[in-house]
């Protein structure tokens, strides 16, 4: 509850772990369907932000608010289980 962040992040890496060791079963691995997929639109504005593009460029080019690209961004975060635009790249 209220660490999305940390928990996306820790099924990531438990899912590259469960990779390198071929054959792994645990019951977390068995019933983990891996991270929420990012919505088309949170792809779009991720991609903008990840190229350089301000929250205020990415509002206009997209005819949306800043705050709602702050917030579709936000969102991105949480799902990656990255903490801001400087990690968007990777």
């Amino acid at each position: 509850a209220g660490r999305g962040r940390e928990s996306t992040a820790d099924l990531q890496r438990a899912a590259a772990l469960a990779a390198a060791c071929e054959g792994a079963r645990t019951p977390l691995l068995r019933f983990s369907d891996g991270a929420e997929p990012l919505t088309p639109r949170e792809r779009e504005i991720a991609s903008l932000a990840a190229q350089g593009l301000s929250s205020n460029e990415i509002a206009t080019r997209l005819f949306l608010s800043p705050r709602t690209v702050n917030n579709h961004l936000q969102s991105t975060y949480t799902k990656l289980g990255i903490r801001g635009r400087h990690e968007l790249q990777a």
